[in-house]
């Protein structure tokens, strides 16, 4: 099972399902599901962040849902048959936090040392595109540009000082991201002893999606394949089993520093493979279980 936000005709947003390799507006079947439990001032869910903060991002409460027979009677009107734009899954986290060198070989690629707790760092939330967006460089900007596919986590409910062994419990889901970074910006800032996150925050410099898989859809997180395409060519080839810090040790650690909020973006580290980016690449990044994700990059004029 999988959500998704998406428009059509580009006149309403919509969240959708897939379930078994069959498309379904689940906005739409919630409204049903509603109806039939006698809920006379119901609204709708229109948005995949509203799902997460009602905690209804779930495999099992999503099955009830469409095992009722009020929705099962109109499951042909709830697939979706005509074509439709995925937009951003969580377009409007309270925060995006991301880890540095959370891999072993990306760390020697990059010649740095291995970190001896986790490094945290934040992007701006205006850098989320969505599936099939184009990650624009801006004119002004020179150097190089890099990739980083990575397994992001999706909080599910609030959460501080989280216990490691209960931190799988605060997810919603699992979903890609492409941390695109402004590398030759990025040293410069090292260099001069400044934070980089500018280097991390340019717009469009986040690609997001276009699924979320609910964490009861996924046993184990540190068992995915983590693989990036550029222009056909694989370029990041790995596995989350190679992450330094796993991932309720991250949550745990990051909510000692800060109130995790539902909707919150963690995003894991990048394995080794980093390369340009330039204008009119295309860049496929598959995560198993998750899905792909395909963005195209353009150099503004």
């Amino acid at each position: 099972m999988k959500f998704f936000s998406y428009t059509h005709d580009e006149k309403k947003f919509y969240i959708g399902a897939e379930i078994k390799k069959e498309n379904y507006n689940l906005t739409e079947a919630l409204d049903i599901y509603q109806k039939s439990k006698g809920v006379t001032k119901k609204f709708s869910i229109q948005f995949l962040q509203m799902l997460i903060e009602l905690g209804y991002c779930s495999k099992s409460i999503i099955d009830q849902i469409f095992n009722n027979p009020w929705v099962q009677s109109k499951i042909k009107k709830l697939t979706i048959t005509s074509e439709f734009k995925y937009s951003i899954p969580v377009p409007r986290p309270s925060k995006i936090i991301c880890l540095g060198r959370n891999y072993q070989a990306h760390i020697k690629e990059l010649a740095h040392k291995v970190p001896d707790e986790p490094i945290l760092f934040s992007k701006a939330s205006s850098t989320l595109i969505a599936h099939n967006e184009e990650i624009i460089i801006p004119s002004w900007l020179e150097g190089r540009i890099d990739h980083e596919a990575e397994l992001a986590v999706i909080i599910g409910k609030i959460g501080k000082n989280i216990p490691e062994d209960e931190a799988l419990n605060y997810l919603a889901g699992y979903t890609i991201i492409n941390d695109v970074t402004a590398r030759d910006m990025q040293k410069k800032d090292l260099k001069n002893s400044n934070p980089w996150f500018r280097s991390k925050s340019l717009d469009t410099f986040s690609p997001l999606g276009p699924f979320v898989v609910p964490a009861d859809e996924i046993d184990d997180p540190h068992n995915l394949n983590i693989k990036l395409k550029l222009n056909n060519k694989i370029r990041q080839n790995a596995t989350t089993a190679d992450m330094i810090f796993k991932i309720p040790a991250i949550i745990a650690y990051i909510s000692k520093y800060m109130t995790l909020q539902p909707g919150d973006i963690i995003a894991t580290g990048t394995p080794e493979g980093v390369s340009e980016i330039k204008d009119g690449d295309n860049i496929e990044i598959t995560i198993s279980k998750l899905g792909v994700l395909k963005n195209t990059v353009k150099k503004e004029k």
